[in-house]
């Protein structure tokens, strides 16, 4: 093989490589009592397909690392529960959790949120990626 065919080839295999990388892959259903992971915008759909899923908003009031604060903060979570067309809004909160709606029949936990907020980031609101547990009550 002459030199130039082998970095001919080894470009094309890089490109490849980068190419196959560049999104991560999200699961768009969840099961109940089990963790999952969700994002802004998308629409998840529980495992046996009756049950669908939107989180609209998600508002992360954390306290930065590197910061000084007063509280911890909180997840705060708005989205839209669907079964059988009739929607229902829901509320969640990691800490305050007496503000919280869920839909009858079901509990919500927050689990983790990432990024964690540092000081002096700016983070879009489809960078933060959830993670809940959804359980039947």
């Amino acid at each position: 093989m002459k030199p130039n065919s082998f970095i001919k080839n080894l470009l094309i295999l890089v490109l490849f490589a980068g190419m196959s990388c560049e999104k991560t892959f999200f699961d768009p259903t969840f099961s109940f009592g089990k963790e999952s992971v969700f994002r802004t915008n998308q629409i998840y759909y529980s495992s046996d397909g009756t049950y669908s899923f939107l989180i609209s908003k998600i508002v992360d009031s954390r306290c930065p690392e590197g910061a000084e604060c007063f509280w911890s903060g909180e997840i705060a979570v708005n989205g839209e529960w669907t079964y059988k067309k009739s929607k229902t809004n829901i509320e969640l909160h990691s800490v305050m959790s007496a503000l919280q709606k869920e839909p009858d029949g079901f509990t919500f936990q927050i689990i983790d949120a990432k990024p964690h907020p540092i000081l002096g980031t700016v983070y879009k609101p489809e960078d933060l990626v959830l993670t809940l547990l959804i359980k039947r009550k």
